[in-house]
């Protein structure tokens, strides 16, 4: 990356810094809603350790790869594919691939974010308090269809995400993540002692861990290789820019891709821990997605003892992890567009404003535009950007060069680290392509 941009505040204070960063914008709400329901709906224990098995095998090796490209040319996607290949110059078609993913994720998104932002003033408010099933049901309904607003708190929302982004990196989206990734930890922590503490919460616990080969399937091992790609954040940009502002040229990537593939495993054993003791111990059944988050936790919460308190602590927990996702994400668009285009963050901001908020209003109200976002982001843009990483990286670039700029000193791990990135991760990723299209 440019001298320029570097001085302009686009560089980490340091490994932590990077660590808190990268792991903030990976722990988005996927690990909240989708994962935990994922772990006891295919089999428990076996799927967690199917899930683990291909985090480690080509999980931890991708996410090292597609950092080591930013790292080694100092540059965001696209210019680092042609600083790297520069005799293969149509390998910058993968950073534009990068860039779109990046982009539709921090925009289709906002109505889920204010859906949080209004759930966590509704619950300090004891909106929910005496609510059954249906009422919650009808109020959510009635809630998610007030389009001026959700318009309110998507704009909230953005102007939060902006002040940050207007302190660059140092001062922006690491302070912040420093900040409330210790906060959210803490949160989780209460949130799973007061849910234990139910009677009744170890039938979640064995919902989450207790082994149950007949959930175990196909389909199941499909389950677990996309969400290890969501999960650590693959091929939206990210990884690759704030590979671009690490500074120390002996950094050893490849350990701290491993801290935050574990960091990331461990927040998703955390989050099934925080919600689903205390579902079971309230007699309720397991669901996922909107239906867990935005209609069972409230009724979790009103049969808890300080339920109004543990309510506002998931909702504000919620919202942390949903900030520093799409802080992070969004902090990795504008660092390509500064150097893409040469436009200063000043110039960049209210250019992804504008983008954010038109894609933001046609997803309401999270609809037929934003279920086709989904599928093109999930379905198409990540995998086919995974993929690419992959090939560029073992085939292109060449893992020789690859284990050399992570800095990996074990002669057991490059040899992993080459395997993994140039045979089996694409294949796994044109298998899980294929079968996200014909099955």
């Amino acid at each position: 990356m440019s001298s320029n941009l570097k001085s302009a505040g686009n560089a980490f204070s340091g490994v932590y810094g990077f660590l808190m960063t990268a792991i903030g914008c990976a722990l988005g709400i996927g690990t909240i809603w989708r994962f935990p329901y994922s772990l006891g709906a295919n089999g428990g224990a076996i799927y967690l350790i199917a899930y683990v098995a291909i985090i480690a095998a080509i999980g931890v090796p991708l996410l090292a790869a597609e950092t080591a490209i930013g790292f080694k040319s100092q540059k965001t996607a696209v210019l680092a594919y042609r600083e790297l290949s520069p005799d293969r110059k149509i390998w910058s078609i993968a950073g534009y691939l990068h860039f779109a993913a990046a982009l539709m994720i921090i925009s289709y998104t906002l109505p889920i974010y204010a859906w949080i932002l209004g759930y966590l003033y509704n619950t300090v408010a004891g909106t929910f308090a005496g609510l059954n099933a249906n009422g919650l049901s009808s109020f959510f309904e009635q809630f998610s269809a007030d389009k001026p607003l959700i318009i309110s708190l998507m704009m909230l929302n953005i102007a939060i995400n902006m002040l940050v982004l207007r302190g660059g990196v140092k001062k922006g989206v690491e302070l912040l993540t420093k900040a409330l990734l210790p906060v959210l930890g803490v949160i989780m922590v209460v949130l799973i002692i007061a849910g234990l503490r139910m009677e009744g919460a170890f039938e979640g616990v064995k919902y989450l861990f207790k082994p149950d080969y007949s959930l175990f399937n196909i389909s199941s091992l499909k389950n677990a290789l996309g969400q290890a790609f969501y999960a650590i954040g693959l091929a939206i940009l990210a990884n690759m820019v704030f590979g671009s502002y690490l500074k120390n040229p002996d950094e050893n990537i490849g350990k701290t891709s491993a801290v935050i593939c574990i960091s990331l495993v461990t927040a998703g054993v955390m989050a099934g821990l925080m919600i689903f003791p205390a579902l079971f111990a309230s007699g309720l059944k397991a669901q996922s997605g909107v239906a867990l988050v935005f209609m069972t936790v409230p009724l979790i919460f009103d049969t808890m003892p300080l339920g109004r308190l543990m309510g506002t602590l998931f909702f504000l927990g919620f919202y942390i992890a949903a900030l520093t996702s799409s802080t992070g994400v969004a902090e990795a668009v504008i660092g390509m567009i500064m150097e893409q285009f040469h436009m200063n963050r000043k110039k960049t901001l209210p250019f992804l404003i504008a983008i954010m908020t038109i894609i933001g209003y046609f997803a309401l109200p999270a609809g037929d535009f934003f279920n086709i976002c989904d599928i093109i982001t999930s379905n198409y843009l990540i995998i086919l950007g995974a993929l690419a990483i992959a090939i560029f990286t073992g085939w292109i670039w060449g893992v020789d060069n690859f284990v050399e700029a992570i800095n990996v000193k074990n002669h057991f791990v490059k040899l992993w680290m080459k395997i993994s990135v140039k045979y089996i991760a694409p294949v796994v990723i044109v298998i899980i392509f294929v079968t996200s299209i014909f099955l």
